[in-house]
């Protein structure tokens, strides 16, 4: 009986398994340097007041709200609302206490995003005269899903689709 062969046949075994667990140990090492990749989170800092600075934001006066700028606001919104729908980038819209969304047709996907930016910030700021906020939504009229928005917090554009 040949045992050579049977010899060479343990070593194959014994190098591909081996060479199997080198793998693994490759792979599980780079998974681990992967995950602890992760940048430290930078520390928080607290801001400190001082009392000259609560004296000058004190001093600051209050800006009068002026009627006539509000109403010259809200005729150029209207205007604004008016000629969007009549172009059909805009299906309807509402403007109240309770909601503050835009509902926008199939001419919205076919606009720039640099174009639905600006029309967010016009729209925004006009807002913002009339009601002294810019919070609003844009959203599809017809699947309701929202396409863009002007956040509450940061009055940042965010333009989905």
């Amino acid at each position: 009986m040949d045992t050579s062969f049977l010899k060479k046949e343990v070593k194959f075994q014994w190098k591909f398994r081996h060479s199997v667990y080198v793998l693994l140990g490759i792979f599980f090492l780079y998974i681990i340097g992967v995950i602890s990749d992760a940048p430290a989170p930078a520390p928080v800092v607290q801001p400190t007041v001082t009392q000259s600075q609560v004296a000058e934001e004190a001093a600051v006066p209050q800006v009068q709200e002026n009627p006539t700028a509000k109403a010259d606001a809200q005729k150029e919104l209207d205007r604004l609302m008016a000629l969007s729908e009549k172009a059909g980038l805009v299906t309807s819209y509402e403007f109240s206490d309770s909601a503050s969304v835009v509902y926008v047709g199939s001419v919205w996907y076919t606009q720039t995003v640099q174009f639905k930016k600006d029309f967010l910030a016009k729209i925004g700021t006009l807002k913002k005269q009339i009601t002294g906020y810019m919070h609003f939504e844009i959203r599809d009229a017809y699947s309701n899903e929202k396409v863009a928005e002007v956040t509450a917090f940061s009055s940042s554009l965010k333009v989905y689709k």
